[in-house]
C-alpha cells in the first residue's frame, strides 16, 4: 500500500516527523518498505506566465520569451523546449535558484542573448518524468509568482507499506490513518462532510443478484447531465501518483481515487451500453469476457460475474469489461458499488492471469458497512467537478448474508500471561476506544465487539496481539525464557539427511534448490509415462507441473552454470517429488527424494590430475558411497532400467527387495538439446527414506584362521550383466566370506560375444583351519552354479 504522507496527515497528523512516523509504522505492525520524497530539493522556482515569444536570431532551436513571474517587471529567457508557447503556465527558476544535481541558475547569455532563469522540465525539478518533451505545464489557474514546492505541494513524500495479509483493513489511507490514531492519539478526523448527492428521480437499471452469499450487497445509480469533457484536478493527479496511479480518466481516476482513500473498490458502466437488466450471478461454462485490458478470458462456472442480456461484462471483484467501459463520449454513467465475500473472488483473478486493486482488497476483505459511504464520496467528487444529476441509489442487501462483527472475550489474567506486563484496566480500554472496538466490562475482563472492518478478529489472542502492538514491542519488559530443552536422541537404525549431504559435499557436490514446479513440456520429455499434478494457478506458464523427478530442476542448474563457462559441474538436491494420486485427479503423493548429477571432467585441471571426463562408474562410487554410509550396500541390487529420460546402455535402476528405490545413469543423447545442456550428463536419484534407515552392526569376532584366497575367472555372453554372475556366485554357505570382481577382459583368446569376468573369493572358517577338500568342493559348487545359472566356463 502506497499513499501521500500529506493526504494521510489530512485525517491525522501526530507530532512526528517522516522517519519516526515511518518507524512506528513499522513498530506498530505496518512495515514500511520505503519512503520516497515526490521530488527533489529545489528553491527560488515560482510558477510563470509566458507573456510572448520570438525566434532566437541566431539559434533555429531557440526561443526568446517574455516571463511574467509576479515581479512587475517580466524575465527574459531563452528556451529551447519544443513546447513552449505563449499564454502558458510554467515552472520558472529564477537566477539563484537551486535545482537538484547542485545546479545553480545564473545570469547568462546564449548565443548573445541575455537570460535571466530557465524554464523547468519536470525532471530538471526532480519530479517523475511525465512523458512530455519539453516543459511542465502547470493549470491555468497556477496563481502567477507562487513557489512551485507551494503549489504542487511538493514537501510531501510517498510512503510503501508492506501489509500483511490479516491487515486488509489497513489497503486505504483511512485505515493507516486509524492505526496512526490508534498508536499515537492523535486527534482522528474524516477531512471531509459526508453528503447524499442521490435525488428523487429513480434508478433505470434494474438489478438482479442470484446468490447473496457471494453478494450479499449492492448499490447502483444513475449520472446524467455531467460534463463529458471535465478533466481531473490537479491535487487529485498528484494524490493517485504518489500512491502508484497513472491517472486515466475523469470517471476512472475517482473510481481508483475512493479505493486509495476508503479501501471500496468500485465501478462505473457506461449506461447506454447496458442491454436490460445487471445481473450478479456465476458465469455460464465457456462464456467469454473481454476485459478492459482487451484480454479475451474464457470463463469457468465458478466465476462470480456482473452480466447483462448480453452476457458477462464485468469480472466480479476484479475488473471491468470493455464492451461497458466509459469513454470520452459517454453522456450516462450507471455507478455500482458492492460488497463481494472473500471465498466468492479467492484466486480468480490469478486464474486468469490477472492482479488488480480490486481484487487484492477483495481477497483479505473489505468492509461490508463501506459501499453506502464510498459510493456517496464517488457521487460527490463526481458532480462537484464535472456537475450532472444523480438518480435515487438503488440497493439490494441481504443483512443475513453479510459478515457479522465478531465479540470475543478478553481476560486481564490473559493480557499479563501472554504479555508478561500488567496493563492497567484504563489503558486497555482506551487501547481498544481508540480501535474503534465496543467495550462491555465483565468480571473477568471485558467482551470486545470488533468494528465491521476488523474482521481479522476471531479469538482472544488477536486482542493480546492488538493491545501488544498499540502499547508499544518496545515498551514491554525484557525478561529471560525459561524454556529448558530436551533434544530426542536420533535411534540408531536412523541416520539424519545431513549426513548425506556433507557425504555429497565432501566428495565435491554443491547443493542446490530448485522450484517443485517445472515446464510442461520438459516434464513429459523426462518422464513421460509418470501423471503429473498442474498447478491451476502457476506463477508462470513455464512451472505449471509438479516436479516427478527432481532431474529437471537439476538439468536446469547445469545449463545455468554451463551457459556462463562453468563446464565442471557436481550439484545435489534433496527435495520431494510429486506424484498424481489415481483416485483423486487433483490429489498428489509426495515423497522425499535426494538426487544428483555431475558433468564435465572428473577433477578440477591440474598438473597432478587425469584430464578426463567424468562416466558412469563415477557416478556410481558416489552413489555407492551413500549406500554404504545406511550399510545397505549389498543388500540394493545395481540393474539394467530401460528409463525413457537414461540412456539405455548406461543406466541402472536401483532395487531393494524387489522393489525400485532409484535411478542413475546418463542423461539419454536425445534429451541433451531438449535440456539445454552440453555433454554426458551423468544424473541419480534415490527415494530418502530407503537410505536414511540403517541396518545397525552387529559385532561377530574376529576369526584368528588363517583366510584361504581364490581367483576364478569366468567366460560368460556379452548380454549377461555382471551382477546376475555375483548372484549365481554367492552360493549359501558358512565359509565364503566375499566375492569381488578384481578384472573384467574383452579381447584376445575371448569370444567377439562373449567377455571374462575375473572374481576373487576370500573363504575362511570361523573356528578352525581349512582343509583344502573343503575349499575344492565350495569351489566346485560355485563353478557348478556359475554355469546353471549364467551359462558360465571356467576360463
Amino acid at each position: 500500500m502506497k499513499f501521500s504522507e500529506n493526504w494521510l496527515r489530512e485525517w491525522t497528523s501526530p507530532e512526528w516527523d517522516t522517519n519516526t512516523l515511518s518507524e512506528e509504522l513499522s513498530l506498530a505492525g505496518l512495515e514500511v518498505d520505503g519512503v520516497e520524497p515526490v521530488a527533489g530539493e529545489f528553491t527560488n522556482v515560482v510558477v510563470g506566465h509566458v507573456v510572448s515569444m520570438e525566434k532566437h536570431p541566431d539559434a533555429d532551436k531557440l526561443n526568446v520569451t517574455q516571463v511574467d513571474v509576479g515581479e512587475g517587471e517580466n524575465l527574459q529567457i531563452v528556451c529551447g523546449a519544443k513546447n513552449v508557447r505563449p499564454g502558458q503556465k510554467v515552472c520558472c527558476a529564477k537566477v539563484g535558484a537551486k535545482l537538484p544535481g547542485d545546479f545553480k541558475i545564473k545570469k547568462a547569455k546564449l548565443r548573445g542573448v541575455p537570460s535571466h532563469g530557465m524554464l523547468c522540465g519536470a525532471t530538471e525539478i526532480g519530479l517523475p518524468d511525465d512523458g512530455v518533451d519539453g516543459l511542465y505545464l502547470l493549470p491555468e489557474d497556477a496563481p502567477i509568482g507562487m513557489d512551485v514546492r507551494d503549489y504542487l505541494d511538493l514537501d510531501d513524500s510517498s510512503i510503501d507499506v508492506d501489509l500483511t495479509p490479516n491487515r486488509a483493513d489497513c489497503f486505504s489511507v483511512m485505515g493507516i490513518a486509524r492505526d496512526v490514531h490508534a498508536i499515537s492519539n492523535a486527534p482522528f478526523a474524516v477531512p471531509f462532510t459526508e453528503t447524499s448527492t442521490a435525488g428523487d428521480k429513480p434508478c433505470s437499471v434494474d438489478i438482479q443478484i442470484a446468490d447473496s452469499n457471494a453478494c450479499p450487497k449492492y448499490l447502483g445509480c444513475v449520472v446524467t447531465g455531467f460534463d463529458a469533457q471535465a478533466t481531473t484536478p490537479l491535487w487529485m493527479k498528484q494524490r493517485l501518483e504518489r500512491s502508484g496511479l497513472r491517472p486515466l480518466s475523469l470517471v476512472v481516476d475517482i473510481t481508483n481515487y475512493v479505493l486509495l482513500e476508503m479501501g471500496q473498490p468500485m465501478h462505473a458502466f457506461d449506461l447506454a451500453k447496458l442491454q436490460g437488466a445487471v445481473q450478479i450471478r456465476y458465469a455460464n461454462e465457456g462464456e467469454k469476457l473481454t476485459t478492459l485490458d482487451e484480454k479475451e478470458i474464457v470463463l469457468a462456472s465458478d466465476t462470480l460475474v456482473i452480466a447483462d442480456d448480453s452476457g458477462a461484462i464485468a469480472l466480479a471483484g476484479v475488473m471491468g469489461g470493455l464492451s461497458t467501459s466509459v469513454t470520452d463520449e459517454t453522456s450516462e454513467i450507471f455507478f455500482e458499488c458492492a460488497h463481494f465475500s472473500r471465498l466468492s473472488i479467492v484466486g480468480k483473478a490469478r486464474k486468469y492471469g490477472l492482479h488488480t486493486d480490486s481484487s487484492m482488497r477483495f481477497e483479505r476483505g473489505v468492509d461490508p458497512q463501506l459501499p453506502e459511504h464510498a459510493l456517496n464520496r464517488a457521487l460527490a467528487l463526481f458532480t462537484e467537478i464535472a456537475g450532472g444529476e444523480v438518480s435515487s441509489v438503488k440497493s439490494i442487501i441481504d443483512e443475513a448474508s453479510l459478515p457479522k462483527a465478531q465479540t470475543i472475550e478478553l481476560r486481564k489474567a490473559t493480557i499479563s500471561d501472554r504479555l508478561g506486563v500488567e496493563i492497567d484496566d484504563s489503558v486497555v480500554e482506551e487501547i481498544f476506544e481508540r480501535l474503534q472496538f465496543g467495550i462491555e466490562k465483565t468480571e473477568a475482563g471485558w467482551m470486545m465487539s470488533a468494528p465491521s472492518f476488523r474482521f481479522d478478529m476471531a479469538i482472544e489472542m488477536d486482542l493480546i496481539e492488538e493491545i501488544g502492538r498499540v502499547y508499544g514491542y518496545n515498551n514491554l519488559p525484557e525478561t529471560p525464557v525459561h524454556a529448558p530443552m530436551t533434544l530426542n536422541e536420533l535411534p540408531e537404525s536412523e541416520q539424519e539427511l545431513m549426513a548425506l549431504k556433507n557425504a555429497l559435499v565432501q566428495r565435491g557436490y554443491n547443493e542446490v534448490v530448485t522450484y517443485s514446479f517445472v515446464e510442461e513440456k520438459k516434464q513429459k520429455l523426462i518422464a513421460p509415462d509418470l501423471p503429473y499434478v498442474l498447478v491451476q494457478n502457476p506463477i508462470s506458464d513455464d512451472m505449471k507441473a509438479m516436479r516427478t523427478t527432481l532431474f529437471p530442476g537439476l538439468l536446469q542448474s547445469i545449463a545455468y552454470n554451463q551457459n556462463r563457462q562453468q563446464p565442471r559441474v557436481r550439484i545435489f538436491e534433496s527435495g520431494l517429488v510429486f506424484y498424481k494420486n489415481d483416485q483423486d485427479s487433483t490429489g498428489a503423493t509426495q515423497i522425499p527424494m535426494v538426487g544428483g548429477a555431475i558433468v564435465g571432467k572428473m577433477a578440477a585441471s591440474g598438473w597432478d590430475e587425469a584430464d578426463r571426463a567424468v562416466d558412469f562408474f563415477d557416478l556410481k562410487g558416489d552413489v555407492e558411497t551413500l549406500l554404504r554410509m545406511s550399510h545397505q550396500l549389498g543388500k540394493i541390487r545395481f540393474e539394467r532400467c530401460n528409463n525413457p529420460a537414461l540412456h539405455p546402455g548406461q543406466s541402472a535402476a536401483l532395487v531393494k527387495e524387489g522393489k525400485e528405490i532409484g535411478i542413475m545413469g546418463q542423461l539419454h543423447p536425445s534429451l541433451v538439446k531438449e535440456m539445454g545442456v552440453s555433454g554426458n550428463v551423468f544424473m541419480f536419484q534415490i527415494r530418502q527414506d530407503s537410505i536414511l534407515t540403517m541396518d545397525v552392526p552387529a559385532a561377530s569376532a574376529i576369526s584368528k584362521f588363517p583366510e584361504t584366497q581364490r581367483d576364478l575367472a569366468f567366460v560368460i555372453d556379452e548380454s549377461v550383466e555382471v551382477q546376475k554372475l555375483l548372484d549365481a556366485v554367492n552360493v549359501e554357505s558358512q565359509i565364503l566370506k566375499t566375492v569381488e570382481i578384481f578384472d573384467i577382459y574383452r579381447g584376445q583368446g575371448i569370444e567377439a560375444h562373449q567377455k571374462s569376468v575375473a572374481l576373487t573369493l576370500k573363504i575362511q572358517h570361523q573356528d578352525r583351519t581349512l582343509e583344502d577338500a573343503e575349499v575344492d568342493e565350495l569351489v566346485e559348487v560355485i563353478l557348478k552354479s556359475a554355469e546353471e545359472n549364467v551359462d558360465a566356463k571356467l576360463r
